[in-house]
């Protein structure tokens, strides 16, 4: 970056002027793959739109658990990337492991189920408290169980098949606070 050196009383010249407009110039952002430049004069917003971060039309891919079209002739199936929630793999999931696929049977959600330890409001120590489902019915919290979507799949067409993969693209944070406490 070419700043200008302007000292106290010194006089400011157009020169000056130009050089701090080209460095400003410089370091502005602008708009990019995946993501738009938002100014205001609250300042400036980088924003990802649900279109551009998942789903199964191009856009950036998901860092987090990113579902995607697995069907094989045996069926429809979806693989879902591993991760960690809470630096835990889910059932099925590990360094070294196979991808991991759920066969689906028509449109479904794809979630994170959380198993909870409420007497001490912690994440289960078996190794199957945090899982990866899938259901064709949306799911609400029970009062041990927290279930954080991680897509959407939509299916339809004869013979049936995957039309439409939505991710939910960020990273599932399990919190017992959410769980249904009216029990």
């Amino acid at each position: 970056m070419n700043l200008p050196d302007v000292q106290r009383g010194m006089t400011i010249m157009a020169e000056h002027i130009q050089r701090l407009n080209a460095a400003i110039r410089q370091v502005r952002l602008r708009p990019g793959a995946g993501y738009m430049v938002k100014e205001s004069n609250g300042g400036t917003s980088i924003a990802f739109g649900p279109q551009m971060l998942g789903g199964t039309g191009g856009g950036i891919a998901c860092q987090y658990f990113e579902v995607t079209d697995a069907s094989d002739e045996t069926g429809l199936k979806v693989e879902v990337a591993q991760n960690l929630i809470a630096g835990r793999y889910p059932d099925g999931m590990g360094i070294d492991f196979p991808p991991f696929k759920l066969d689906i049977s028509g449109n479904s959600y794809i979630y994170a189920c959380i198993y909870w330890d409420i007497e001490n409001l912690v994440i289960g120590s078996e190794s199957d408290a945090i899982t990866i489902l899938q259901s064709s019915d949306l799911l609400q919290n029970t009062d041990t169980l927290q279930y954080i979507l991680l897509a959407t799949v939509e299916t339809g067409g004869s013979p049936l098949a995957i039309t439409n993969i939505t991710n939910v693209c960020t990273q599932p944070v399990p919190n017992p606070c959410l769980l249904d406490w009216s029990a």
